[in-house]
């Protein structure tokens, strides 16, 4: 449950390693479609569940996500930076948008509600029973509270690394930090997170790019006191 508010717990591959190579990088930068479409395949479905992840709204993820790209097709001619990079690169452009938009949201009246919120959250993770749906909305009113209380950095980092799956590299690159600080904040945010949510751990793989946090890995500290 906990992991389906934010896409973690799900066996996915790493952002970055959807096989591009740097010729298709170099094709891309000379706009050929099929390089461009081979690079889209391999960071939308990521950049998808991060904007979801923050703003919890089918319709402003994708329209985020196709920005992301409409922006980053025009810049990459100037990116110079090898495969491997492009991924902290594109989340770059990422929170850029996304901070714009917050802004704008700022600016303006009006914001989804919560529940419609959590519901668009649980439905793009792919809960479709009413029960299930139900229980998902419960849980993640927990987890949007709990993140909330976190550092604007540790909650960042938990957002780029578990529901986008980043690697600790690819979300130093975006965030312009080094990646020991990264994975120094995703460890305090981690262990903020379980605190604030009652739990004795989230059992953090360090070699992962996402934590899983499943129903067996997690104890309660009322289940720990029994």
């Amino acid at each position: 449950m906990l992991g389906r508010v934010l896409g973690f717990g799900q066996e996915r591959e790493p952002s970055g390693r959807g096989g591009l190579t740097e010729a298709d990088l170099a094709a891309a930068r000379q706009r050929e479609p099929a390089a461009v479409t081979r690079v889209y395949t391999a960071y939308a479905p990521a950049l998808f569940r991060f904007f979801m992840a923050s703003l919890g709204n089918r319709q402003e993820a994708q329209d985020l996500t196709g920005d992301v790209f409409v922006s980053a097709i025009e810049g990459l001619p100037g990116f110079r930076g090898p495969v491997e990079a492009l991924g902290g690169w594109l989340f770059r452009i990422a929170r850029h948008d996304l901070y714009d938009l917050r802004r704008k949201q700022a600016r303006s009246p009006g914001t989804t509600p919560l529940e419609d919120a959590l519901e668009e959250a649980a439905i793009a993770a792919g809960a479709d029973d009413p029960e299930e749906l139900a229980l998902d909305r419960l849980e993640g009113g927990r987890v949007m509270a709990a993140l909330g209380q976190l550092s604007p950095d540790q909650r960042e980092v938990l957002l780029l690394r578990m529901a986008a799956g980043l690697t600790a590299p690819e979300v130093a690159a975006a965030v312009r930090k080094t990646t020991g600080a990264v994975k120094a904040l995703q460890h305090r945010g981690l262990q903020s997170l379980a605190r604030l949510l009652g739990l004795r751990s989230l059992h953090e793989q360090a070699d992962a790019p996402y934590p899983s946090p499943d129903s067996t890995r997690l104890s309660s500290k009322e289940d720990q006191e029994r």
